[in-house]
């Protein structure tokens, strides 16, 4: 018999292919078994979570694991696909967007979220009325696009900014109220430069433009016309609240104060959330009722929601569709 002659070259290539396709399927394998473990996940008998690299198009799970711990495409018994759970201290239902602040419901000083110094900020569509005037740093941008939007419509740029945490109240004051809601940092008093000297803003002639149009940058009249009865106070135009566009939103559309806002959406659960389209987005929308000292809340494992606490007796959370 003749020799066979082995290609020594060929060989070593073809080893190396092997072992580069075996590294390949068995990184494949450990991605698509990956459970995610982060420390805002809790995965129990109930509730099933995964990593973000393994999520389905349509943000469901793709998998359950059967009595052997492998994987099968059955649910039984597992009520909230999706979601986990987030411990919630009875201390955050005073923090947030949506916090009811007054003199029945006291806001801690230290719910204030990250603050930013509008000096360092603004843009040259409204002045200050001192330095040091303080604003949490998402409602200190939205109030810098709500003053450019203005200008843009109607030529002016003539608003003050009166007050945002602290507001002169005292004689002579062009915003003679002050709001238990103020210490949360999300809201903003509001004055107009006229000929020289400050005046107060009472809400209409092309000033009006902000009351009308304020909900599209994430503000709400925070004392609406026509809401005396259920916020205790007057029309208020030149006070404004931050709550972020989507809640803006949903309360513009439905003619809502905040009191009439947070009171209906108690209705909706995590079983049946309120739900919302906006700027091309789904939401979703719902009230977790306090269970004292720790509420469970479910939210998404996908980490696409926001808490906020209401002041009063519970949470609302709120999550954007995948």
């Amino acid at each position: 018999m003749g020799k066979v002659h082995v290609n020594k070259g060929r060989v070593a290539l073809a080893l190396i292919g092997v072992v580069v396709s075996m590294t390949v399927v068995d990184s494949a394998r450990r991605e698509f078994f990956k459970v995610n473990t982060s420390s805002k996940v809790t995965v129990n008998g109930d509730f099933i979570s995964k990593s973000a690299a393994a999520m389905s198009a349509d943000s469901t799970v793709p998998f359950a694991l059967d009595e052997n711990g492998q994987p099968t495409t059955a649910f039984d018994g597992v009520k909230y696909v999706g979601k986990s759970e987030q411990q919630l201290t009875a201390d955050k239902m005073g923090q947030g967007l949506l916090v009811l602040a007054d003199g029945d419901h006291p806001v801690a000083e230290g719910s204030k979220s990250e603050m930013i110094d509008l000096l360092d900020c603004k843009n040259d569509s409204y002045t200050l009325i001192e330095e040091g005037v303080m604003l949490n740093t998402d409602a200190a941008e939205a109030l810098n696009s709500l003053m450019a939007g203005y200008e843009a419509a109607t030529g002016l740029n003539d608003f003050v900014v009166y007050g945002t945490t602290e507001t002169y109240t005292g004689d002579g004051s062009y915003c003679p109220k002050a709001f238990a809601e103020s210490v949360t940092g999300n809201t903003v008093d509001l004055a107009l430069n006229g000929l020289g000297s400050v005046i107060s803003f009472d809400g209409y002639d092309e000033e009006g433009w902000v009351v009308e149009n304020c909900a599209k940058y994430g503000f709400i009249v925070r004392y609406p016309q026509g809401k005396q009865e259920q916020t205790g106070q007057a029309f208020c135009p030149w006070h404004l609240r931050y709550v972020g566009k989507l809640h803006a939103a949903v309360m513009q559309r439905n003619d809502l104060c905040l009191e009439e806002y947070l009171e209906f959406l108690k209705k909706y659960t995590v079983d049946a959330p309120f739900e919302f389209s906006y700027e091309g987005a789904g939401y979703e929308i719902y009230y977790v009722p306090s269970e004292g000292d720790v509420t469970t809340a479910m939210v998404p494992i996908t980490g696409n929601y926001s808490i906020s606490g209401n002041n009063t007796d519970g949470f609302i959370v709120t999550c954007r569709k995948m």
